[in-house]
């Protein structure tokens, strides 16, 4: 299987991905959190042609609101529990769900089958649903996406179907544009389109280096060995292409693009470090932004995964200042 960024003729590797579903962690290197609140079983929603695993996790009390979590490329449910346990414990209910092309939503061959409609008539499907429940309890819905998530979470704030009916946006390390470190060589850049149009479902390995995606060791070796769901992180031409065309979007602005972003709350959370996707990009982009409840919140020495894949201390830097913000506005 080629990697992203040797697709021309250097090293290859090749991963099989069996087809499972509600498969145990890996005893040797278990998921490095243990939550303090119950882990809810997954269910499984039948939607266009595609069976998503899905995951509610509820709120030890009476909620504030609920989060909606979309992962990054290559993610599943699995890599928010911690996220998600601790939003449980300060008063917020959180709902996730695997991608299409990702996760235990498509596994072996269907991995990184998608494409721009299906990124965004998911989604819509998605906040549909979540919209019901949360009207129906009277609490607020907040979008929050890292990284890949983070890009279409951005374009949703722009051009979504319920765009002005979600409370307020929130990002991790989102995709703006890819750090020159990961990003794709120029001969590829310069084929995409046509290998995206010509190829769409030709998997590649995204040749991510863990040590870049994880700030902790602990983290690192589990998703190492999290199999089949974990590393390699592989993907499709369409859907690479799609995504990194999507940032390019939030960077560009084009005909104004950024400006027309909803004028609900929104809150960036980059790591400094990152070598995946540029923090520069994010900051240009935030920026344009013309609507007024506006935050950028940068930490140094710390890289991608904020609140996924860090170390439980810089994790809980992070999550804080997320915590404060909510509560600041939904409290």
């Amino acid at each position: 299987m080629p990697n992203l960024r040797t697709l021309f003729g250097r090293t290859k590797t090749t991963a099989t991905m069996p087809q499972t579903k509600g498969y145990p962690t890996n005893p040797e290197y278990p998921y490095p959190y243990q939550p303090k609140t119950e882990v809810p079983d997954k269910q499984f929603v039948d939607f266009n042609d595609a069976t998503f695993a899905t995951l509610f996790w509820p709120s030890v009390s009476k909620p504030k609101a609920r989060v909606l979590i979309v992962h990054g490329f290559g993610e599943y449910t699995r890599l928010q529990h911690r996220l998600m346990d601790c939003l449980s414990l300060n008063g917020y209910e959180s709902w996730t769900f695997d991608q299409r092309g990702a996760g235990e939503t498509s596994q072996g061959k269907e991995r990184g089958r998608t494409n721009e409609f299906h990124v965004f008539n998911d989604l819509d499907h998605f906040i549909e649903l979540n919209l019901k429940e949360t009207q129906e309890k009277g609490i607020p819905l907040i979008l929050f996406g890292h990284s890949m998530g983070g890009g279409i979470t951005l374009n949703y704030g722009i051009h979504g179907t319920h765009r002005e009916k979600i409370a307020a946006y929130t990002t991790t390390g989102p995709l703006v544009l890819l750090h020159p470190f990961s990003a794709p060589s120029a001969p590829i850049n310069f084929a995409a389109p046509l290998l995206a149009t010509a190829l769409p479902n030709f998997q590649i390995n995204s040749g991510l280096d863990i040590n870049v995606i994880a700030g902790d060791d602990h983290y690192r070796k589990f998703l190492l060995h999290d199999y089949p769901l974990g590393m390699p992180l592989i993907g499709t031409l369409r859907q690479i292409y799609d995504f990194i065309e999507r940032g390019k979007k939030l960077n560009e602005n084009s005909g104004g693009y950024v400006t027309k972003f909803s004028k609900k709350p929104l809150f960036i959370m980059h790591g400094q470090k990152d070598t995946i996707n540029d923090p520069d990009a994010t900051e240009r982009f935030y920026h344009k932004l013309t609507l007024t409840d506006k935050q950028l919140k940068l930490y140094p020495g710390m890289i991608h995964s904020l609140l996924s894949l860090e170390s439980d201390e810089n994790f809980a830097k992070v999550f804080e200042d997320y915590k404060q913000w909510l509560d600041s506005r939904f409290a």
